[in-house]
C-alpha cells in the first residue's frame, strides 16, 4: 500500500479489519513448536495471506473448502497460487499474487521507479528456441531513449546472454524488472547498446496530437498505463483537444495493461457526452463476494470535477471543462489491452459510439487491492489481537498480496470483457517494424482506424521476417485493476 491511501482504500481497510476479526485466527500453532527463522517466515506470511484471501477473495464461495484447509507451515506463495480460481482446467484468476517484495509491482502501477524506460514484446524466433525482445516504445528522457533505442529494434541478448525459452523469465526479471542496474543489449544487427537504469517517472500520457484527416480534426492519444499521476496530464491534453475542435478520437491502448479505476473514471469523463458527465451517470458497478458484497458493492459515476491526491499533493480537476464533445471514439487494442483499458471501453459503450480496431483484448474483468503485510499487521495491531507484532514486521516487511476482490459491469450490469476479452469491430495488426512511429497516420494500426473512419481503402500490414509468435511473460503489475 502506498503512503497516500485513497478514501476508497481507507474505507476498505476499515471494513477489512472488522471482517478479519470475524474470520481470522483460524488456528495458532502449538506454543511448544520449535521456533526457527524459516518456520516463523512461513507462519507470519501464511497468517497474512490467509486473512486477506478470506474473506476478500472474489471467488471465496467457490474456494471455501480450500481456504479452510490452510496449512500455516507450507510455502505461502505456492498456496496462494494453488488457490486461484479455475473453471475446470481453465485458470480464470491469472492475477492474484503473493509477493515477497511488492516494490517492483508498486513501481509498475505508479509509474515511479528505477527503470530503463522502455517497453517491449517477446517473440519466439521461427524454428528455434531463441526469443527476442521487440521494442515497442521508449519513454521521453529515459536511458533507452538517450541510448538511441527506438520502436522496432530487436534485442537478442542481455549482458552477453542470448535470450531463449529456458532463461527468458529469469533473465528479464533479474536484469530489467527486479534488479535494474547497467545493461548491455545485443541487437539483431550485431551492434550493442549499454545503458544504466535511473529513478524516473515514466509518463503514460506518451503521445498526444491533433491530426488533420481529410479536413477533419482527429485527436490521437497513446496512453500506456492508468496511473493516478497521469490524471493531471490527461486533463491538460483534453483541454488542448477541445481547443483544437476535435470531434473524433483515436485512443491507443494497444499496450495498456491497466491501473486505477479512478484514472479510468477521469479519462471517461472527458470522452463521454458532456450531458452524461453533467448528470453524473453511472460509469461502472463493482460486485464483490457474498461476504463483503452487502457493504462493498458500489457504483462509480462520471465526474464533472474531482479532487485527487497525487504524488505532488492534492489537486482539483475539472473534466467537464476539458470535455471536447467527442462524437465517435476509436480504440486501438490488442491482447495486451487489459483491465482498466477494458473497463473504460465497457463503461463508455452504453453512452456513445465506440469502435475497436486491432485484436481481441485480454479479458481482465476483475479488480483488486494491493495490500502489504506491514500495513495489514499495523491495522490489526490497533485491535489489540494476540500477535507478536515485532516478529511479524521482521518477517513480512516487504511482503504484499494483490488480491482479486471484485468484478466490474457497465451501468446495465454487462461486462463486455468477460470471460475472454472484447472482440474488435475492425481487425488490424501491430507491426513495430513498419517504419513509422506511433502517432504517424501511416503507422499500421492507426492507418486502419483512420481508413475506416473516413471510408477509405484499408491496407493490412505485412508480416515480419521473424515469425510473430508472442511469448507469454507476466510483467510486474501487468493486467492490474486497482481501486
Amino acid at each position: 500500500m502506498r503512503k497516500n491511501i485513497s478514501d476508497t482504500m481507507r474505507r476498505f481497510f476499515l471494513l477489512s479489519i472488522s471482517l478479519l476479526l470475524l474470520f481470522s485466527c483460524k488456528k495458532q500453532e502449538s506454543s511448544d513448536t520449535p521456533s526457527t527463522p524459516v518456520r516463523d517466515q512461513k507462519y507470519y506470511t501464511n497468517l497474512f495471506a490467509y486473512n486477506i484471501m478470506n474473506p476478500y477473495y472474489l471467488w471465496r464461495d467457490q474456494m471455501l473448502t480450500e481456504l479452510e484447509d490452510w496449512d500455516y507451515t507450507i510455502d505461502p506463495v505456492e498456496k496462494v497460487k494453488a488457490l486461484r480460481y479455475k473453471d475446470g482446467d481453465k485458470l480464470v484468476d491469472r492475477w492474484t499474487e503473493l509477493m515477497d517484495d511488492y516494490t517492483p509491482f508498486q513501481s509498475s502501477i505508479t509509474g515511479n521507479g528505477k527503470t530503463f524506460g522502455l517497453d517491449f514484446v517477446l517473440l519466439r524466433v521461427k524454428d528455434s528456441d531463441d526469443v527476442v525482445m521487440e521494442i515497442i516504445y521508449t519513454f521521453a528522457d529515459s536511458p533507452a531513449r538517450k541510448a538511441g533505442l527506438k520502436r522496432g529494434d530487436i534485442v537478442r541478448s542481455l549482458n552477453g546472454t542470448t535470450i531463449n525459452m529456458s532463461n527468458y523469465v529469469e533473465l528479464l526479471n533479474e536484469k530489467i524488472y527486479y534488479f535494474p542496474e547497467t545493461l548491455t543489449l545485443g541487437l539483431a544487427d550485431g551492434s550493442s547498446v549499454t545503458m544504466t537504469a535511473v529513478q524516473m517517472y515514466s509518463n503514460p500520457v506518451h503521445i498526444a496530437k491533433t491530426l488533420d484527416v481529410k479536413g477533419k480534426k482527429v485527436g490521437y492519444l497513446h496512453f500506456t498505463d492508468f496511473t493516478l499521476d497521469a490524471c493531471k496530464d490527461l486533463v491538460n491534453v483534453f483541454r488542448q483537444f477541445k481547443a483544437d475542435g476535435i470531434r473524433e478520437l483515436v485512443l491507443d491502448l494497444r499496450y495498456n495493461r491497466g491501473g486505477y479505476v479512478t484514472t479510468s473514471q477521469v479519462l471517461a469523463s472527458m470522452i463521454a457526452p458532456p450531458s452524461v458527465v453533467q448528470q453524473k451517470s453511472i460509469f461502472c458497478k463493482d460486485i464483490y463476494n457474498s461476504v463483503i458484497g452487502p457493504k462493498m458493492n458500489t457504483e462509480t459515476n462520471f465526474a464533472p470535477t474531482m479532487e485527487l491526491t497525487l504524488s505532488s499533493g492534492k489537486i482539483m480537476l475539472n473534466m467537464l471543462n476539458a470535455n471536447p464533445g467527442i462524437e465517435r471514439l476509436w480504440v486501438l487494442v490488442t491482447g495486451s489491452s487489459a483491465s482498466a483499458s477494458e473497463l473504460l471501453i465497457c463503461g463508455l459503450a452504453p453512452y456513445m459510439d465506440v469502435r475497436l480496431v486491432g485484436s481481441q483484448t485480454l479479458g481482465k474483468f476483475c479488480g483488486g487491492y494491493l495490500i502489504t503485510a506491514e500495513n495489514w499487521f499495523k491495522e490489526l495491531q490497533k485491535q489489540k489481537t494476540d500477535i507478536d507484532f515485532v516478529e511479524a514486521f521482521k518477517y513480512t516487511e516487504k511482503w504484499g498480496l494483490y488480491v482479486i476482490a471484485s468484478r466490474y459491469t457497465d451501468c446495465n450490469g454487462v461486462t463486455l470483457s468477460m470471460p475472454d476479452g472484447i472482440p474488435v469491430d475492425y481487425e488490424a495488426y501491430d507491426e513495430p517494424r513498419d517504419g513509422y512511429d506511433l502517432g504517424d497516420p501511416s503507422e499500421a494500426m492507426l492507418a486502419v482506424a483512420l481508413g475506416h473512419m473516413n471510408g477509405l481503402p484499408v491496407a493490412m500490414p505485412t508480416k515480419s521476417v521473424i515469425e510473430r509468435t508472442e511469448v507469454p511473460f507476466n510483467k510486474p503489475g501487468a493486467g492490474v485493476l486497482l481501486y
